[in-house]
């Protein structure tokens, strides 16, 4: 089913963030906690995000190696996938945001239900079940409380508004959500039957053009470690919340947690100063924060070294050193990072 969309403006955000750049060299006690292949022995690298963050990348800390990339625009919703978890989320890269009509009657709902502006949520990179766009659209599981949900699909790499859609689940069965979608501005409607895959941490599906559940997003779970790409923050201001779109981090919620020691000398950060209690599971852990705009460039945080736990035992440190390629051009993160 081909879907119409409709255009709606939205606020224009700019966000002055950044990085600069110097490096370190790094000298380290071996600690033997893995196969040391990789122990004690410095690894640097660069993300080519481009300046207009068209991909995400799906990064592996083990091989320093990217192990896939997609346009950040190829998705719409992720479902989640492990066996006990359910949740729905938006594609916070494409700065997608949902209204919960509280209606049950999907064809009631039209138009006019984006006139609410005061209850969109938009979808946040921590990724946070507490704050997610969507919320619980079960009442118990696996029944469907049958909320109608209109989702603005938010913006393509190129800033082009995408427009509307609406969006039921209809529940889950054995191991499939189904769930039912149509454009505000036709009386057609489709219906999708989405799998779990416990190799993944998400199945991943479109609702423009024809509603499809998209492979080939992310790589098996088990194989990745950090994702570098453009995603949705919101701050909380006086009196109102204030979503942004940044580009930044975000880690595998299956195997990695990470925490920020700005009062540590990357070359003296070690398993000694490691402190477990501070690892956090938010996926924006390592997030944007490591970079920021001067009013003429980006400068990098380089003081802001992360400790990152990719499963039992193994633990790196991580530092940012430029946003920028050797021409100044925005969206190429470098960084540095040793197995402890």
């Amino acid at each position: 089913m081909k879907l119409g969309v409709m255009k709606i403006q939205t606020i224009e955000l700019s966000l002055i963030i950044g990085l600069a750049a110097f490096s370190l060299s790094s000298c380290f006690k071996e600690k033997p906690l893995k196969t040391p292949s990789n122990v004690g022995i410095g690894k640097t690298n660069v993300i080519n995000m481009d300046p207009n963050y068209s991909y995400q990348f799906f990064y592996s800390l083990e091989t320093n190696q990217i192990i896939s990339s997609n346009s950040r625009s190829a998705y719409d919703l992720m479902f989640d996938c492990d066996a006990n978890k359910f949740h729905i989320w938006l594609n916070t890269a494409k700065f997608m945001c949902a209204l919960n009509t509280n209606q049950t009657d999907f064809n009631a709902v039209t138009v006019h239900d984006t006139l609410n502006s005061f209850f969109w949520n938009y979808e946040r990179g921590s990724y946070n079940v507490d704050s997610s766009a969507l919320g619980n659209w079960w009442t118990t599981l696996p029944t469907s409380a049958q909320n109608v949900y209109v989702i603005n699909l938010g913006r393509d790499t190129l800033g082009k508004e995408l427009g509307f859609v609406k969006m039921q689940v209809l529940g889950f069965n054995g191991n499939s959500y189904s769930i039912r979608y149509a454009s505000l501005t036709s009386s057609d409607s489709g219906t999708i039957t989405v799998p779990k895959d416990p190799t993944r941490n998400y199945r991943y599906v479109g609702l423009s053009d024809q509603g499809k559940v998209v492979d080939g997003i992310e790589p098996d779970k088990s194989t990745w470690d950090l994702c570098f790409t453009h995603y949705t923050f919101v701050f909380h201001e006086p009196g109102y919340l204030l979503p942004y779109p940044v580009e930044g981090v975000l880690h595998n919620p299956y195997k990695v947690e990470a925490y920020v020691d700005s009062l540590v000398n990357y070359d003296s950060a070690s398993m000694a100063k490691f402190n477990p209690s501070l690892l956090q599971h938010n996926r924006d852990a390592v997030g944007y924060e490591w970079k920021r705009w001067t009013g003429f460039n980006y400068t990098t945080k380089s003081y802001y070294v992360f400790y990152i736990q990719t499963g039992p035992n193994t633990y790196y440190k991580l530092h940012f050193i430029s946003f920028n390629n050797p021409q100044g051009v925005k969206g190429y993160p470098s960084f540095e990072y040793q197995q402890l």
